[in-house]
């Protein structure tokens, strides 16, 4: 069962969209909290208030995204079974805009189910050590999916809730730049108001103060950094 709902407040556009979207949108990592739920949450609010029907797959065990969809009163699904999501993500994709897929924090036969589909995959990473080193998988995975599918998915990295001009952020940036998935410009500041946004029932679209603006900010950046590179690699 889809659930949808009107959204709480009226859409409000942030920026201008290019004609080529991905159909397929999704948020990957193995790594547990590096993002994945608060980008793939961020993503679908962004697109739909930019006039973009949208609906966000939660495939991730802990349903944590599709919780905070129905607070956002956003559509939503959830699939977690790695062939159900493989048969229905193309499906889907003939009634949206965009699918959103939010994938687990896990190796899994979903997320490589999730890879095979999508178009372009986004994948947070914090500037940890640890989270660093665990990107490894993820990107063999995403690399042995473009050489099935003949180079897709389009691929993009980039630092999620970070700390501003610390050395371990320009250590993070060195690292990730030199892997074969090339690393977005724009990173997503470490705010309390992001931390906020899924207890609100809210996302900083639609937060008041500063913060929230900035942080907005940062988002709208990464998704048309993203796109930008979509379309110019499709």
């Amino acid at each position: 069962m889809i659930i949808a709902a009107m959204p709480k407040s009226k859409s409000t556009k942030f920026a201008l969209l290019p004609e080529k979207l991905p159909k397929i949108l999704a948020f990957a990592n193995q790594k547990g909290g590096a993002g994945k739920s608060t980008g793939a949450v961020h993503a679908a609010d962004w697109f739909t208030q930019n006039g973009r029907s949208t609906i966000l797959i939660d495939a991730d065990g802990q349903q944590s995204s599709s919780g905070w969809l129905k607070d956002l009163g956003l559509p939503y699904k959830v699939i977690s079974d790695p062939e159900i999501l493989f048969d229905e993500l193309p499906l889907l994709a003939e009634f949206y805009d965009v699918v959103i897929v939010d994938g687990p924090g896990n190796a899994s036969e979903v997320t490589k189910a999730i890879l095979i589909r999508s178009n372009l995959v986004l994948i947070p990473c914090r500037d940890s050590m640890i989270d660093l080193a665990s990107t490894g998988k993820i990107v063999q995975f995403v690399r042995q999916a473009k050489e099935i599918r003949g180079g897709l998915p389009i691929a993009a990295l980039y630092l999620n809730a970070v700390k501003d001009n610390t050395i371990l952020l320009r250590e993070a940036t060195e690292a990730l730049q030199s892997s074969i998935i090339p690393l977005l410009n724009t990173t997503i500041p470490d705010r309390q108001c992001v931390k906020d946004a899924p207890g609100q029932g809210s996302t900083v679209f639609r937060m008041k103060g500063e913060a929230a603006k900035a942080v907005a900010y940062a988002y709208t950046k990464i998704l048309t950094e993203a796109l930008k590179l979509f379309e110019s690699e499709s």
